[in-house]
């Protein structure tokens, strides 16, 4: 779930994320090492938070995390009602190793953030990896790229390959908050040095008016944020179709089949001369 307030009448937005099953499903789908599990976790958290405030069905996010290292790249994708998705070039990274989220992402790279709100051309924006710990990092592309401060905290606590709790908290001060009241948020943001430990002892609501009841508080309706995947058979035959029926059953021809694989949930999709036929009939 996906908890939102705004704060002093309109000044602030603070959003609350428990992602654990999230977080989970991803691990089950691609196996990913206690380390890479983590820095997944806390970009598919950063990817429900941005998509749960989008205003358009056909609204989408992608976000590509393009580091130096052992995890290599990693995309994660969002759509409209926070739901995410996410792969990793080598989601075993760092596996046996008392390993830090910088040692899976790498300390130096990129962020590039696309929106597809459904205009002419895509938002694109682009900032540099601080020091891959993805918190730290994504705060720095608010405040460079979207010209909006946030305070950004991510937590991921994994045992035995599961995950135990999963989540953030992120505060986006607007343009009309005073220096008083920025300087009262940073100072609540700096006891969420532990944010998965915070969620094991509190819920989201409990965290929003524990923290910051005692403000001007009004909450935004929940968002349940979860793991799905848009691929289909349906969006496959698409594809295939663009590629021109005499393609399509050249590869037939030399392969004797045609597999197509998501990256993002591992489903593999096989297509027969006789559904290659009837696709194109």
């Amino acid at each position: 779930m996906i908890k939102r307030a705004i704060l002093f009448g309109g000044k602030a937005i603070v959003s609350v994320m428990d992602t654990t099953s999230t977080v989970n499903e991803a691990v089950r789908l691609h196996g990913f090492s206690q380390p890479a599990a983590v820095a997944m976790g806390k970009a598919l958290t950063l990817a429900a938070f941005m998509s749960a405030g989008f205003k358009g069905v056909g609204n989408k996010l992608t976000l590509i995390i393009d580091g130096d290292g052992k995890g290599g790249k990693m995309v994660v994708c969002g759509d409209y009602g926070a739901k995410v998705r996410g792969y990793m070039e080598n989601p075993k990274a760092c596996e046996g190793e008392d390993a830090k989220v910088c040692d899976v992402v790498g300390k130096n790279g990129s962020l590039n953030v696309i929106k597809d709100f459904g205009l002419k051309e895509p938002y694109n924006g682009l900032s540099q990896i601080v020091n891959g710990n993805i918190d730290e990092d994504f705060a720095f592309y608010f405040t460079t790229s979207e010209q909006l401060p946030s305070a950004v905290a991510l937590g991921v606590k994994m045992k035995d390959g599961i995950c135990q709790k999963a989540g953030g908290i992120v505060v986006q001060p607007m343009p009309n908050c005073s220096e008083e009241e920025i300087f009262i948020l940073q100072d609540i943001v700096s006891n969420f040095t532990d944010v998965a430990a915070l969620l094991c002892e509190k819920n989201a609501e409990e965290i929003i008016d524990f923290y910051f009841g005692h403000f001007e508080i009004s909450h935004l309706p929940d968002v349940y944020e979860e793991y799905k995947c848009s691929c289909s058979r349906s969006r496959i035959e698409e594809m295939l179709i663009t590629l021109g029926k005499d393609e399509a059953l050249d590869i037939i021809k030399t392969q004797g089949e045609i597999k197509v694989g998501c990256e993002f949930c591992n489903s593999e999709y096989v297509f027969t001369k006789d559904d290659v036929q009837r696709l194109f009939r």
